[in-house]
């Protein structure tokens, strides 16, 4: 049969990645240093990523991704956050022990919640390759468009000066049925796998290396803490999919906009 080709992106979410941060004028001058530190100080970086959990009994499991949509909120006001547009074709198979797909880097600040998360497939598109290399198409319910959502026990809150690594579990296990006949469903099955909050390391000014001097030892990376004990998970209990907030609808929001949330 012909060799199946898988567009793999690398889906791994930096969310709010700090870039920011002002560039000293070619004069040196230490306010703005000063003032380039201090507003990266009240920004946070969050970085999403996708993985999965093994498959002994399929090759690859293929779903197009259309994109990813974040729910965030600040006092009194939540907006929808999208996230990968158009990001394609991702094999799940792809995405085991300790693989990650990275997403896309934005900045967001500090004082913002995640209180949702949700994947959106294409209507079609998604396949699997069993054992024997036979191709079966994974059927969508009529639903599918809402997407599958995530809604977090633990509100995960932003922190000045920390960077954030949220990873969400596409199971693949669990998401394909297949059936007596051979053919194949895809019910999503989504859990935040993990959310790490490490310190940020913001290096002075002026603190480069000098010529002449002796090469100082490096930093050691800080340690992080992980927020999620028991994974969030969607609710599987009939189809898996359920739109983004039962009988309420939030904004579209950009990345410029999420300041107006707070």
């Amino acid at each position: 049969m012909k060799r199946v080709s898988v567009k793999l992106i690398c889906l791994g979410a930096v969310l709010f990645s700090s870039a920011c941060s002002r560039t000293v004028s070619e004069s040196g001058s230490e306010n703005d240093a000063a003032t380039s530190s201090q507003y990266k100080g009240e920004m946070s970086t969050v970085s999403f990523k996708l993985t999965d959990a093994p498959n002994k009994d399929l090759k690859s499991v293929v779903v197009d991704i259309d994109h990813m949509e974040v729910l965030v909120g600040g006092a009194g006001r939540s907006g929808r956050l999208h996230l990968a547009q158009g990001l394609g074709p991702v094999d799940l198979l792809q995405l085991q022990n300790g693989v990650t797909l990275p997403l896309q880097d934005i900045v967001a600040p500090a004082g913002l919640r995640i209180q949702q998360i949700r994947l959106v497939l294409k209507p079609a598109g998604h396949f699997a390759v069993k054992g024997d290399d036979s191709i079966c198409e994974l059927k969508t319910p009529s639903a599918q468009k809402t997407g599958v959502k995530i809604i977090l026990t633990n509100k995960v809150e932003f922190e000045a000066g920390h960077n954030y690594q949220v990873v969400v579990d596409f199971d693949a296990l669990k998401s394909v049925v297949v059936q007596g006949h051979g053919g194949c469903l895809l019910k999503p099955v989504l859990k935040l796998k993990s959310v790490l909050k490490t310190p940020d390391v913001i290096e002075e000014p002026g603190s480069g290396e000098e010529p002449g001097t002796v090469e100082p030892e490096p930093t050691p990376e800080p340690p992080g803490e992980e927020l999620v004990t028991v994974p969030d998970t969607n609710d599987d209990s009939d189809d898996g999919y359920v739109p983004i907030v039962d009988g309420q609808e939030y904004p579209v929001v950009t990345e410029e906009e999420l300041s107006q949330l707070l």
